[in-house]
């Protein structure tokens, strides 16, 4: 747990510096590694490479979503007091941590289970992937237009709903599609293919990033919230010099790690592959580069969606 924690902790408040899909990677990287230390040192360097890859690779799915505006109800000075907007956004920020670290999980549970799968039967489950991807946008994160003032009615931006005297810019999201590529994916995994590794490990994914990206912001807001207090408080000396958003971060990444560890991949440890340190490659390094190569252009892909939509 403290290990993990740690990891995460670090990885989240290091993330910070970067941002979006490799800021994001760098904190999956660290909680991965430890992860695989702990739980797969039976494995052979290549079946651990691979699963710290995958994880690796994913979790900078998440990295795609904008959520700064999210945070923003939360503790915007227009909003402080308002309530609504407080629970809007918070519920937010836990749909889209569980999003984020759900493909964590998947993936690392991907790499580490012993459930095998074919070229053919990957490539046709991205590909599907891909398909609602787009669906989810459009079902989920349209219309969008804000010069008309029309944005979906599941909007976790900045709203005129919200402050409908000012002047705002709203961001594009993206949630709904990769939370219907999520859904595919753990439907696939754990019902077609019955890898319960890869479907417990992406419930406990979700449930670490709803729970680490909603409580770090609750101390973020709590913050915003309570300027008077903290200024008069045992703490009023270190206030000023303390970085608020750095501290939901690193609240978020612990809580991350914490959760996985522990309870996601220890209470799961028996559905680890039980491979041999003398394990062969079993893949072609064609098969291996293309799967390596898949999620940076599913990346590319939304990128490119978003760019010519806005």
């Amino acid at each position: 747990m403290l290990f993990t924690a740690l990891a995460g902790g670090m990885g989240w408040g290091i993330r910070g510096q970067y941002g979006h899909e490799t800021g994001a990677m760098l904190a999956g990287l660290l909680v991965a590694l430890v992860l695989v230390y702990l739980f797969g040192y039976h494995l052979s360097s290549f079946s651990a490479a691979r699963a710290v890859a995958l994880a690796t690779v994913a979790i900078g799915f998440g990295g795609s979503m904008t959520y700064g505006q999210t945070l923003g109800l939360t503790q915007d000075a227009p909003l402080i007091g308002n309530m609504a907007a407080l629970r809007w956004g918070l519920l937010g920020t836990f749909i889209k941590g569980s999003i984020w670290i759900g493909y964590f999980g998947l993936f690392l549970g991907l790499g580490l289970g012993g459930k095998k799968y074919t070229m053919v039967e990957m490539a046709l489950a991205l590909i599907v992937a891909i398909f609602l991807l787009y669906l989810g946008i459009f079902v989920l994160n349209e219309p969008f237009d804000p010069a008309s003032k029309k944005l979906p009615s599941i909007y976790f931006s900045d709203h005129w709903y919200w402050e409908p005297e000012e002047t705002l810019k709203p961001r594009r999201e993206q949630w709904g599609g990769l939370l219907f590529a999520l859904c595919w994916l753990i439907a696939y995994t754990g019902f077609i293919k019955k890898d319960l590794l890869a479907r417990n490990m992406v419930l406990w994914g979700m449930l670490a990033g709803g729970l680490g990206f909603f409580l770090g912001q609750c101390v973020q807001a709590y913050h915003a919230w309570n300027v008077d207090w903290f200024q008069v408080s045992w703490l009023a000396s270190f206030e000023p010099n303390i970085n608020w958003w750095n501290m939901m971060e690193i609240t978020f990444g612990a809580i991350f790690g914490c959760v996985m560890g522990p309870f996601g991949l220890w209470c799961n440890r028996h559905h680890i592959a039980t491979n041999s340190l003398e394990e062969k490659i079993s893949l072609e390094y064609k098969t291996e580069l293309s799967l390596i190569s898949f999620p940076y252009c599913s990346t590319c892909n939304l990128e490119f969606y978003v760019f010519f939509h806005v």
